[in-house]
């Protein structure tokens, strides 16, 4: 199995940890049934072509492709039609092109998405914030998991009574003035799970704590970190699961056409609040969530 990702972090990480703990629960040992290798191209949009078609040499049983921008250049660099794709951590499979529809796998291609809850997400910034009338929200115009992300948003804001300060950026060395930008716009921010602003998320909380806003995180490293206040996020280490159960069905010999992409669902999810970030910002935990043990101390 060649694991190929866009570069190294935390939650990307839980995904190869899920899938090797779940395939060898499933039976397949490491190192005598199954073997594993990892290459990233540390967040080089630029390099993934000749990652892929590396390994793509070596003639793997399957290509498991992490994110967006690697599944998508797998569909383009890989050749060979003989190799399966599976696809892991995509927030929209369909938008990004690499599959026809939601449910529908290509003759190569299938995975397991993390399509993130974005009206759950903000059911639960509005139980910590009740009084939220403005999110600043930065996106990344040029990814296709952003703007997806950014849609779901904009259709879910107007049931919770939230206006979206939607800010777009596409070049990293532009983001601090871009979250500067949300001073005075908005009462707190959000940032989507963007391949752009992951690797950046300890700056953009430096920037919202001295602009005095609170600040949520699509993926739940930055409030384990106690650098943002809380996460409605997906359990990575579950969409790893999810890939394992798609490459077990692979290698007991079905076809990639017949295995069904799948979407996480409530359960798939995870709350996560920092008690720090709480006393900070002198906000009391709501009472349906004082038993949630979710806080993290």
């Amino acid at each position: 199995m060649a694991i190929t990702s866009f570069g190294e972090h935390p939650a990307l990480q839980e995904v190869v940890d899920g899938l090797k703990a779940s395939m060898t629960q499933r039976g397949f040992k490491d190192g005598s049934d199954v073997t594993y290798t990892f290459n990233h191209v540390n967040w080089e949009r630029n390099v993934i072509p000749q990652m892929l078609t590396k390994v793509a040499a070596s003639k793997p049983s399957v290509i498991v492709t992490i994110t967006t921008p690697v599944a998508q250049t797998a569909v383009r660099a890989i050749t060979d039609q003989s190799i399966p794709i599976v696809f892991a951590a995509i927030q929209d499979p369909v938008t990004a092109g690499i599959i026809p529809a939601w449910g529908k796998p290509t003759e190569r291609i299938t995975g397991a998405s993390n399509l993130a809850d974005m009206d759950g997400t903000l059911k639960f910034i509005r139980q910590l914030l009740p009084g939220l009338k403005r999110l600043g929200v930065p996106y990344n115009p040029g990814d296709d998991a952003d703007n997806a992300l950014r849609e779901r948003l904009v259709a879910a804001a107007p049931k919770y009574g939230i206006e979206l300060v939607l800010v777009g950026v596409d070049n990293i060395n532009d983001l601090p003035q871009r979250i500067q930008s949300f001073d005075g716009r908005a009462d707190a921010i959000f940032v989507i799970p963007s391949n752009l602003f992951q690797p950046a998320t300890s700056q953009i909380a430096a920037i919202a704590h001295r602009i005095g806003l609170a600040a949520f995180n699509g993926l739940s490293a930055p409030v384990q970190k106690h650098e943002m206040l809380g996460t409605y996020s997906v359990d990575f280490y579950r969409i790893g699961i999810a890939t394992a159960a798609i490459v077990e069905k692979l290698f007991t010999g079905t076809k990639i056409a017949d295995i069904p992409p799948t979407v996480p669902g409530p359960a798939d999810h995870k709350i996560m609040i920092s008690a720090k970030e709480l006393e900070r910002f002198h906000i009391q935990l709501p009472s349906d969530l004082k038993d949630c043990s979710c806080v993290v101390q």
